[in-house]
C-alpha cells in the first residue's frame, strides 16, 4: 500500500516551493530594476547627445547672413549671462525688387517661405549703411506688410533678412535646461541638470559651455563662432 504525503512532508514541500518562488520573484524584481536603470541611463545619454547637437547646430549658425551688416549695425548675434545664452542668425535673405521710402510699410521681395507672419526682419542697405529691424504683419499681393513704418529709405537691391533667435536657459528649481525659439515658450531640452555654465571669448569669437548632469556627469564644449570672424 502506497502511503500519501504526511503533514510534515507537505510542509517541507510547501516551504521549498515558497523559497524557490521567493528567489524567482526577487531575481525578477532585481532584473526589472537593472533593466529600468539601464533604460534610464540610455535615455539620459540620448538626451545629452541631443542637447549637445542642438547647441552645436545653433552656435555654428550664429551670425549667419548677418556678416555684411555687422560693421554698421548694432544687431547682436550672440549674448550670454549666468546660466543662459542667446544667438541670432538669418534663415534667408532676399533683395528688394523695388526701392522703399521712409514711412512706407511694405517691402517688395521675391516669394520665400521663411518670410511668414510675425517673422522678425533685418532690412539694410550696405551702400548707405542704413538698417533697421521690423516684423512681418502679413503678405499682400507679393509684398511684405510690416508692423511698423520704415525709418529709412532703401534703394532697390537692399537686403531683407529673415531673422531667427534661439535662447538656452538653465532653470535651477526645475533642474532643467530649456530652449526657446523666436517668440515661443521655453521647451525642456535636458532634465536632471545641476549646473549650466557659458563663457564667451570675444577676442577669439568662441564659446565655452559646460553642462553638469545629476552632479556627477559633465559635458564640455568649445565652439568657434565662424560667422562672427
Amino acid at each position: 500500500m502506497i502511503k500519501g504525503f504526511g503533514i510534515l512532508e507537505m510542509l517541507i514541500a510547501l516551504s521549498l516551493g515558497l523559497g524557490i518562488l521567493t528567489v524567482i520573484i526577487a531575481h525578477s524584481s532585481e532584473s526589472a530594476r537593472v533593466g529600468k536603470r539601464i533604460t534610464s541611463n540610455q535615455e539620459r545619454l540620448e538626451a545629452i547627445f541631443h542637447t549637445v547637437d542642438a547647441i552645436k547646430s545653433d552656435l555654428n549658425k550664429c551670425g549667419m547672413r548677418l556678416q555684411e551688416a555687422r560693421p554698421f549695425s548694432d544687431l547682436t548675434s550672440f549674448s550670454s549671462a549666468a546660466g543662459t545664452f542667446a544667438c541670432r542668425y538669418g534663415l534667408a535673405d532676399e533683395q528688394l525688387l523695388e526701392g522703399a521710402l521712409r514711412g512706407q510699410n511694405t517691402l517688395k521681395v521675391a516669394a520665400n517661405d521663411f518670410y511668414k507672419k510675425e517673422r522678425k526682419l533685418l532690412v539694410y542697405d550696405a551702400d548707405s549703411r542704413a538698417w533697421e529691424t521690423n516684423e512681418v504683419e502679413y503678405h499682400l499681393d507679393g509684398a511684405l506688410v510690416l508692423k511698423r513704418p520704415l525709418r529709412n529709405d532703401y534703394a532697390r537691391n537692399s537686403t531683407v533678412v529673415a531673422l531667427k533667435q534661439v535662447e538656452y536657459k538653465y532653470f535651477p528649481a526645475q533642474r532643467a535646461l530649456k530652449r526657446k525659439s523666436d517668440q515661443g515658450n521655453f521647451q525642456p531640452l535636458l532634465e536632471e541638470v545641476s549646473d549650466f555654465y557659458v563663457t564667451f571669448f570675444p577676442d577669439a569669437n568662441s564659446v565655452l559651455y559646460r553642462i553638469e548632469v545629476a552632479k556627477k556627469e559633465q559635458v564640455r564644449g568649445y565652439i568657434f563662432l565662424l560667422n562672427l570672424v
